[in-house]
Formats: structure tokens, sequence, C-alpha cells
């Protein structure tokens, strides 16, 4: 067995300092290789590298936030050999909120791996990428992009980005025209606020637009946010939050599927893949199901 750490170096000094302890404490002695990101896209680039490294069973681990985890998968989905670890130390790590029986300390705690579960993780494919969390269209697009920009600019952490994204977008009209099928549906309605599809529960944050979605189940989970006011965005912030909007349907609509469609006449349309804004023309987004193999921790 290979242990391979592919680590954002730009991650909380405190989350470097456990992990670095944590890896001389569990695996002295063992075959260890440490990778360091220089670049954007290069975490994508190392994790190829062992994909192609079939001869032997990898046990890799993503050290960063939802970012690094994300080119990580692009890497390596659909590898049989490689079993994928999560060490959140990120500024945001949105997708191991999913494993709620967990919490984000169990992760950096290699002791709870020794005897963890392995399970099939589904993967979203948008236009030939992948994204293992969500994938998003509309003012949560508008608030990714400032959250991006003031991450880079400012010395500020956690959950701040993106309050500061969030009052930053309100600039801007808080709604857009969206041609959308769901497997072959079409959805009549046009204007939306957000078109989010899910495969994991948490996004931006800590904000939960489907609640049931499952990781392992081979379906998408879709939650569609009708046109709101400005004035009603901190109401829909405070029920988005906990997933309460489920019982509102004037404000939104939740639903499965398997292949969702948005259809852009050719234009450019930004989604977020992961925390990850890319500029897409007629994204099509659809579910393959078991492509990571995913180590969790257990407890007790």
């Amino acid at each position: 067995m290979k242990y391979v750490f592919i680590i954002n170096p730009n991650s909380s000094k405190d989350g470097l300092y456990t992990l670095m302890d944590q890896i001389k404490t569990h695996f002295k002695g063992c075959d260890v290789i440490i990778e360091k990101t220089q670049s954007s896209e290069h975490a994508t680039h190392i994790a190829r590298k062992y994909a192609f490294k079939t001869e032997e069973e990898i046990l890799m681990f993503a050290c960063g936030g939802d970012g690094t985890l994300h080119e990580i998968v692009n890497g390596i989905a659909g590898c049989k050999h490689i079993t994928l670890a999560i060490v959140p130390i990120g500024t945001g790590n949105d997708f191991v909120k999913y494993f709620d029986h967990l919490k984000k300390e169990d992760f950096l705690d290699f002791s709870l791996l020794k005897n963890g579960d392995i399970i099939n993780c589904d993967l979203l494919k948008v236009n030939g990428e992948y994204a293992i969390n969500t994938v998003s269209f509309g003012f949560d697009v508008n608030v990714a992009r400032y959250v991006n920009k003031y991450r880079k600019t400012l010395p500020v952490r956690g959950i701040i980005p993106y309050y500061m994204g969030m009052l930053a977008s309100l600039k801007n009209p808080i709604s857009s025209e969206f041609h959308i099928q769901i497997d072959d549906k079409k959805i009549q309605q046009e204007l939306f606020s957000f078109v989010v599809i899910t495969n994991a529960r948490y996004y931006g944050g800590g904000y939960k637009p489907c609640p049931g979605a499952l990781i392992n189940d081979g379906i998408l989970d879709i939650c569609l946010i009708n046109d709101i006011k400005r004035t009603e965005i901190l109401k829909l912030a405070k029920v988005y939050q906990k997933g309460e909007h489920l019982s509102l349907p004037e404000l939104a609509y939740v639903t499965k599927g398997h292949i969702v469609s948005l259809h852009t006449n050719n234009e450019g349309i930004y989604g977020n893949l992961d925390g990850e804004i890319r500029l897409l023309k007629n994204p099509t987004i659809e579910v393959e199901q078991g492509m990571i193999r995913l180590l969790i921790p257990r407890k007790g």
C-alpha cells in the first residue's frame, strides 16, 4: 500500500501542523509520499499521475478545502485501485458536512481511519468535468465569484467571505431566466434565483438545498428557488440554511432526476462546481455512479 498526501500549502497553519503530526505518528515506516500543490489545477495533475499507476493499491489524502478535493476527484474518477480520504484543512469544507455523525476534527484523527468505512461515492458530470458536491447556477454563483475574489485579496476566512459575497451580489439582479429540462420533462417556469443540483447536502458555507440527498444512490437531487426579491433574501437564507424551504412550495421546487439540461442557445453561463467557477454553454449535468472510493473515519 502506498500512502499519497496531496497537500494545499495555503491551508490553515494549525491544520497543516496537525496533519504533519498525524503523518509522523500513524505512518512511520510506511511508503509515504507527500505532494504539495503549487498552482490552480496542480492537484489534478498530481492525482492523475497516480491514476495511471494501477499496479498497486493507493490510499490518497486530499488535504485542503473543497477546491483541492474537486481537483483530486477529477484526477482519479473511476480508479478502482485508489481510495480517497479527506483531510479538511482548507478555508471551505462543505462536502464533509454530509457525514453529520462526524465532526471536522474526526477527519483529522487518523486513528479513526485505521478501521474506517469504505463507501462508493457518485459524481456529477458537467460537460466533461466532475463535481463531488454540488453544481449550481444563479445568484449563488455570483456570490461564489465574489467569495473567491475576497479569499484571494483579503485576510478573511471561514463564513465571513460568504456573507461579504452575498452583500456584494445584492447589487445585481437576484433572478435569471433559465430553460431547464429534467430527464424528459421541460420546466415551464423560466425565472429562478437559484438552480442547484446536488450529490451531497451542504454548499456555500453551510446551506442545505437538498437535505435528503445521498452520495451513493445514483440520483441527482435538484432544488429550484423561485424568483425572489432583495428584501426576501435574508429570510430565505435562514430557512435555506436549515433545509426548511422544502415546506414552502411557493418558494422552492425540490425534485430528483438523472439528467438536467440547461439550454442557453450556445451562450455562456457561469456555473459553480464545488466552488470552482466555470463558463459553460448548454450545460448538461448527469450522475455517474460509484466513481470514487471514499474512506470515512469510524467512531466507536
